[in-house]
Parts: C-alpha cells; sequence; structure tokens
C-alpha cells in the first residue's frame, strides 16, 4: 500500500511540474543581446521605441510612448533613474522617458 501510495504521489509531482515547464516555454519573451524581457515591455531602440509583442518579438511602437526604462551594461533602470559614470565623479547619467541616457552634472561635494 506504501509503495503504491508513493508511485500516485511521483506520478502526481512529475505531472504536475511538466504542465508548469510547457506553460514556461510557451511564454513570449524578446532579446537584447543576453537580456530577455516580458512581452508588452517598450524600450528605446534606435530613432524611436520598440515594443516587445506576442509571437512576432520586437515592433516598432506606432503610438507615442514612453519607454518602459533604460538599458545600461544589460540591467533595466526605471525611468528617472540616475547611475553613476564609472571613472568620473562630475558626471551622471539619468534615463529619461524616451528610453535614452543623458549626462547631468553630479552635485558638488561638501568637503
Amino acid at each position: 500500500m506504501r509503495a503504491l501510495l508513493s508511485v500516485a504521489v511521483l506520478i502526481g509531482m512529475t505531472s504536475g511540474a511538466a504542465v508548469a515547464q510547457e506553460a514556461s516555454l510557451r511564454e513570449t519573451r524578446c532579446w537584447v543581446g543576453d537580456v530577455a524581457f516580458s512581452s508588452g515591455l517598450s524600450i528605446n531602440v534606435g530613432d524611436g521605441i520598440a515594443v516587445c509583442e506576442a509571437g512576432s518579438g520586437w515592433r516598432h511602437a506606432e503610438a507615442e510612448m514612453s519607454a518602459a526604462g533604460c538599458l545600461l551594461e544589460g540591467k533595466l533602470s526605471s525611468v528617472g533613474a540616475v547611475v553613476g559614470i564609472r571613472n568620473n565623479d562630475g558626471l551622471l547619467l539619468q534615463c529619461e522617458p524616451n528610453g535614452r541616457w543623458v549626462m547631468v552634472g553630479a552635485a558638488p561635494s561638501e568637503g
């Protein structure tokens, strides 16, 4: 009886995992380099905004829209984020709504 119950539990666990795995394989993602983005996300590409669309990948956004953020070194930062520039204490980068980074001056440090 114990062996039969163990087999039933094992089959139930295996079939549940297989269903979850199949669902994740069908999930649509778009790629930029080795970074994956979910369907519906918008980022700056070239001279405009591209949207990750289920089933077809990146497409140019027809309507005026903002980007979800800015991509830098494989990481997505939200609009308005400010990051430091390596080896430069006087300049920072800020993520604009169009998905582009712009340089801004750092506040002078008090000494």
